[in-house]
């Protein structure tokens, strides 16, 4: 009778969370973008980054170009085409700067990551070995801790391969699998906290996973216990696809297929959801920053366009 009562108080306290009014809300100020292969347009937009003056760079992974604009969303320039060679791109994927004030790019279909000063300038390519080939099957993510050391979300090996600041390849994080702490399945974006300890988008294990700088799992978030079971409850993730931290340590995801972000406290604690309504609802977010002022950007990838948040008084 005893575990009938425990049982029952499980479900209660389950449902109470659920049900639970957010600590905090937002709402949408506005949008930048429209589909599209001109100025300020987008096809496939994936990844932001926001540098240190407040500037804003967008993936734009289907015209295979960086596109960066002013912090109120004023169109500034534009670098890239589709190609391999230095400053060409193959669908640009997440992007993340570097302690050396340097925007690193995932390329997916190009198999590095390449590196960029902040006016579009080609500086090198990583992930490369000597005979040409590379280290990674499809990059999807990169972060650079406050050392130097690189680490890229690596979706097809399901694995964060990591590099010293040269450059040079140091060891594989995590492995292929599912369910229990450390495993990976297909991971599409990876973020340093402010420890230096690794927030991993593990999108279709439908979670996030936070790791030490050697890989040791720390804790899981994403539904029943971070077991990897997708769902649109409070908490829950359908492909968790991008990941950020603001000043306060507050974790933002981008869940895919619910169509919105999640806010956590740095324990994992849901704060508020960001989804919009009417024409401002979101569409398969992909990835999300936040700038100086608190406010939150999200790349709404089904409407190709880019959509700022700002938090209600």
């Amino acid at each position: 009778m005893r575990k009938r009562f425990i049982v029952a108080g499980v479900i209660l306290a389950l449902i109470a969370g659920c049900s639970a009014p957010f600590e905090e809300s937002y709402h949408s100020v506005k949008a930048i973008g429209r589909e599209g292969s001109g100025l300020r347009e987008f096809r496939e937009p994936i990844g932001i980054a926001i540098d240190g003056d407040g500037f804003l760079y967008i993936s734009d992974a289907g015209n295979h170009r960086i596109q960066k604009f002013s912090r109120t969303g004023e169109f500034i320039k534009t670098w890239g085409k589709k190609g391999s060679g230095e400053g060409e791109l193959n669908r640009p994927m997440h992007l993340s700067f570097g302690p050396d004030g340097n925007l690193y790019v995932a390329e997916y279909l190009n198999d590095r990551i390449q590196v960029f000063d902040r006016d579009g300038n080609f500086i090198r390519f990583i992930g490369l070995k000597p005979d040409g080939e590379s280290y990674f099957d499809a990059p999807d993510g990169v972060a650079i801790d406050s050392k130097g050391f690189i680490y890229v979300a690596d979706f097809y090996h399901h694995q964060i391969q990591k590099f010293d600041p040269a450059g040079k390849f140091l060891t594989s994080l995590g492995k292929p699998g599912r369910l229990w702490p450390g495993n990976l399945h297909y991971p599409t974006d990876v973020e340093i906290d402010r420890e230096g300890n690794l927030l991993i988008a593990d999108a279709y294990n439908n979670r996030i996973q936070k790791a030490t700088a050697a890989g040791k799992p720390l804790a899981k978030w994403g539904g029943f216990l971070g077991l990897g079971i997708p769902g649109s409850g409070k908490g829950s993730f359908k492909v968790a696809t991008g990941i950020t931290q603001d000043d306060n340590g507050n974790i933002y995801v981008a869940d895919f297929d619910n169509h919105r972000v999640e806010k956590l406290s740095a324990e994992g604690h849901v704060i508020a959801i960001l989804k919009g309504d009417g024409d401002a609802s979101l569409k398969y977010p992909t990835d999300v920053a936040v700038d100086q002022d608190d406010h939150v950007w999200i790349v709404d990838f089904g409407h190709n366009r880019v959509v700022l948040y700002a938090k209600n008084k």
